[in-house]
Parts: structure tokens; sequence; C-alpha cells
């Protein structure tokens, strides 16, 4: 409008100049000076029109201005109005749904309010496997001294098939306030109940094996329940969590199935790390220092396989069938560079910033298995003393360079095992005094990046479990002393690549391993490919892992 009255005012000013010359001339001149009189008015008339025509052209100019400014101005205001319509169906179609509630994708599925006061996110993971392996030849328990048959394990020299040993779905978030959080997480278990090593019709020893791994016992395809809990945020450095969790021990278990380096945890992780556990768990992080101390129900006994040297099993487990009655466990981690997140898995992209991680843990624990399990005193047993006491200690360093990775761990077991059993079956149970039980282990892993999208590493373990009661003539004469009678050590190497189709989220890994010494029955997992065997076993696994 500023424009339309600019205008008008021109042209005023152009209509008064007018009306002044021809105003001006009042009083009729004559002669020579009438003459000069006109002539100067008619220049100056002339000069007006000239002057009165540039003034129109600059009107008829404004005026269109205008008229097309008008036009914006009122094309905005029915843009204005119909987005004000649509925000008001929006606004509508939202109230149906519940104060807004969004949902999506956010490294993720999840749902939430749209105070954020309540979010829940959904995932799963599928780890599709083709195992093989080898053994040069059938291994064979050592002559008892009892004259009892000696066992003979697994005659199959090559076994191989597919596999789906990780299949799990879970749901996190938090309640009422993003410090109140959760997570519930389960796995479909496999048929275990149908073993793998076999005996001789001879022997009355049944050495099928339900429990290769922490995770174990039921039926093939059921749901088992792995974590469980609970966490509530104190203040930015200090939270609590209660329910079931990973002990807060070895690293090795600490890192997720989805973001291991090779196609499995190492042997040594999985018989000298502790699992899972219920309790409760405090915790305190800084941006240099992480601290975890939990008390709980002891970590789950795999050091001998089945032979139970301390006996604790807490994985879901009802409260009045726990049989460690006390049980501490505490973890020190100190981050020297680097972020927390990048230590969530092993590998180390290029171009991911560099980094290294310290860690140390201990577990203390005391377990009566007679608290819970019909155990009487058999032979191997010089006391009616049943309780067994567990110290367990690790340390672990980390690496991370951007396109490389190294990662060590080492772990001391000692069990004062007076009350170790092998559960058979629920009419015949007893325990025997397997004695001082010592269990040391270390794991060696490096990586390298060739390209973006490829990574080759490898790894060696090593194991050596001793129990001082071995050489005890009753105790030879059990199931246990398959497990730990001549007991010697076992050292593995393992070489393989990733292919990170997606990152994490579609990976495909491929590995093959040799053991060097022969895999006595207490080192054992056949659900990583390891059978019982004499040296020069050989295990090649390729796997497709989806995370959603």
């Amino acid at each position: 409008m500023n424009v339309v009255f600019a205008a008008a005012s021109v042209a005023l000013a152009g209509q008064s100049v007018l009306a002044q010359s021809a105003a001006a001339p009042s009083v009729p001149p004559t002669g020579d000076a009438t003459a000069r009189q006109i002539e100067d008015m008619a220049r100056r008339l002339e000069s007006l029109e000239k002057r009165n025509s540039e003034l129109q052209g600059q009107v008829v100019e404004l005026n269109a201005k205008a008229g097309d400014q008008w036009l914006t101005d009122e094309r905005a205001a029915e843009v204005r109005e119909l987005v004000q319509d649509i925000l008001a169906d929006s606004s509508t179609r939202s109230s149906l749904q519940g104060s807004g509630a969004t949902a999506g994708w956010d490294n993720g599925f999840f749902l939430a309010s749209a105070d954020n006061r309540f979010r829940i996110e959904f995932g799963g993971l599928i780890q599709s496997r083709w195992m093989l392996s080898a053994q040069k030849g059938q291994y064979v328990s050592p002559p008892q001294i009892d004259g009892a048959a000696r066992i003979q394990w697994d005659p199959i020299p090559t076994r191989y098939g597919f596999d789906l040993n990780n299949v799990e779905l879970w749901a996190q978030g938090h309640v009422i306030s993003p410090d109140i959080q959760y997570m519930v997480k389960g796995i479909f278990s496999q048929n275990q109940n149908v073993g793998i090593q076999v005996s001789q019709a001879s022997s009355a020893v049944n050495l099928n094996n339900p429990v290769p791994s922490f995770v174990s016992g039921s039926q093939s395809g059921g749901l088992q329940l792995l974590d469980a809990w609970v966490r509530v945020n104190l203040t930015d450095d200090w939270s609590v969590r209660m329910g079931q969790f990973r002990a807060p021990f070895g690293r090795e278990f600490l890192v997720l199935e989805q973001y291991q380096m090779a196609v499995d945890r190492s042997l040594v992780s999985l018989h000298y790390g502790m699992g899972y556990t219920q309790g409760v768990e405090l915790e305190w992080i800084t941006n240099e220092a992480r601290w975890r101390f939990a008390i709980d129900d002891g970590g789950m006994d795999n050091i001998a396989a089945p032979a139970r040297v301390a006996g604790s099993q807490p994985l879901n487990s009802p409260w009045f069938q726990q049989n460690a009655t006390l049980g501490v466990t505490t973890r020190f981690d100190w981050k020297g560079e680097g972020g927390w997140k990048q230590f969530d898995q092993f590998t180390s992209p290029e171009g991911t910033e560099p980094g290294w991680l310290w860690g140390v843990a201990v577990n203390l624990q005391q377990t009566d298995p007679t608290q819970v399990i019909p155990l009487t005193q058999g032979p191997g047993a010089v006391s009616s003393n049943s309780k067994n006491t567990w110290a367990g200690v690790t340390t672990d360093f980390t690496m991370q360079f951007g396109g490389a990775s190294l990662f060590a761990s080492a772990y001391y077991n000692y069990v004062n095992s007076n009350a170790a059993f092998f559960l058979q079956n629920v009419n015949q149970q007893n325990f025997s005094e397997a004695g001082k039980v010592n269990a040391l282990g270390f794991v060696v892993q490096a990586s390298y990046y060739l390209a973006p999208k490829w990574e080759v590493y490898s790894r060696y373990e090593y194991m050596h479990t001793t129990a001082s009661n071995s050489g005890n003539a009753q105790f030879q004469s059990l199931a246990l002393a398959n497990y730990l009678f001549q007991q010697r050590h076992m050292d593995l190497l393992t070489i393989g690549a990733n292919w990170y189709i997606d990152g994490q989220d579609v990976k495909f890994t491929a590995d093959m391993g040799w053991s060097l010494t022969p895999v006595y029955p207490s080192y054992a997992v056949p659900s990583t490919g390891w059978r019982v065997s004499q040296a020069d076993e050989f295990v090649l696994r390729a796997q497709m892992q989806l995370l959603f």
C-alpha cells in the first residue's frame, strides 16, 4: 500500500505544478514584455507537459507493482489459511492416537509417547551357521584304576550341518522417565538333550552333555529368558539395576553376541567366564572410568563342563533353588582414549576414533549344592562338608586403531571343591571331593581391515584345568574323573574374515580353527563346533548375521 500512496503523491504534485503555472500571470502584459512572457510561458508549459508525462508513466508503473504485491499478499494469506487447516486436521488425528504417540525407526523399531516419558524399542538377532568338525582321532578316556571300561567318545570322524545357535528377541526402553530403564531378552533354545558324546554300552555313565555352554537346559524351540532387569539412574554418574543380567566379570561375555569378532566366543570365555547371574548391581561411570559392583547368586559354573565343581547355575532359577549362599562380583574399567560406545564391539572400522580400554574383575562366592539338589556323600568324599568356595579374577586389554584392533584377556579361577558332582538322574546323585581346582586360560585376538567392508582376524586360546584329588582311586572311578583326571592344557588357533555387508546389521563371517592339542572333555563346547577329540581337530564355520 505504500507504493500506492507514493504514486498518488507524485500525481498530486504534478497537478499542483500545472495549476500554479496556469495561475501565475495575474496581470495582462503589453508590448515586448508581453511577447517575452508568452514565449516564456510556452517553454514552461512544454516543460511541464513533458514532466507530467514522465510522472504519469511512473504512476502507471507503481500501480502495476502495487497490484502484483497485492496479489502476492493474497496468495500468502491463502497459503497460511491452508496450512492452518492442515495443522488443525493433524492435531485432531493425533488426539485420536493417544496424546500424540510416535513410532518409527531409530537404529531399531520403537514406540514412544510425545513427551518421551514412555518408550519401548524392539530388536532381534538371527545367526544362521554352517559348521564342520573333522577329528583326526577319537578321544578315549584314560584307563581307570578300578578297571572300569574306558569311555569311548564321539566316534564319527567328520560331522557337518546347519545350525541356529543364536536366535534372540528383546524389548527395552524406559517408563515414566528416561532415568527408569528396562530390558527383557529371550533366546530360542536348541534341543541340547540330543548329545553327540556317546559311551559304550558297558559303561553306566551317561555322557550326553545337556549343558555345553551358559545357555542350556531347555527343549528345542523354547524361549529361554536371558536378560530381565530394571535400572534406575540415581545421578548422571550413578545407577542401580536389579534382575537377571550379565555378571560384570569377563569382557568377552559382556560384549553381545552380535558384536563378537569370530563366529563364536572363545572356549576360554565360555568356560572361565561367569555368564548370567541374578542380583543387584551398582554402577558408577565417568568419561574415563567405570565401576560395577554386584551382590548376586554367583556365576554359572561351567569351569569343567558338566562336572560341577562349584555348582551354581543361577540362570532364570527361582530363589528357593539357588545354591549360592553368598556372591559378590565387581569390575573396574579404565578408558584411556576413545568413547565408551566404541568398546561395545571388538571391531574398529576404518576412519573411526582410536582408543584403548583396560579392565579387571573379581568374583567371590560360596555355594552348597545340597541345599537344592538331593546330593549325598559319595565315593571320593572324605568329609561331610558340602560347601564349595569359588574365587575368580580376570583382566583384559583392548586397543582400537581405526582400521585394526587388538584384544587380550586372562582368567584364573580357584575352587575349593568339597562337593563336586555330575548330574546323572534324579535317583542317583552324590558328591565327591575334587579338592583344589585351578583353571587358567588366556586369549589373544587381532584384526585388520583390508577394505572398508572386509576384515581379517586371528585368535589364539589356551586353557588348563587341574584338580588336586584327581589321583584319588575312588575319585577316578566316577564320571567326574572323565573331566578332571589327566586333563592337560589345550591350544586352539583360529583365523577368519568378516564381510560387513551393512555394518553389524548384515554381516557374513567365516573362520577355521585347529586344535594343536587334544580337546579334552572339560574343554569341549559342541555348540561352537569343538567336540571331544584328539589333537589336530579341524573346525570350519560360516555364519550369516541379521540384526534388527
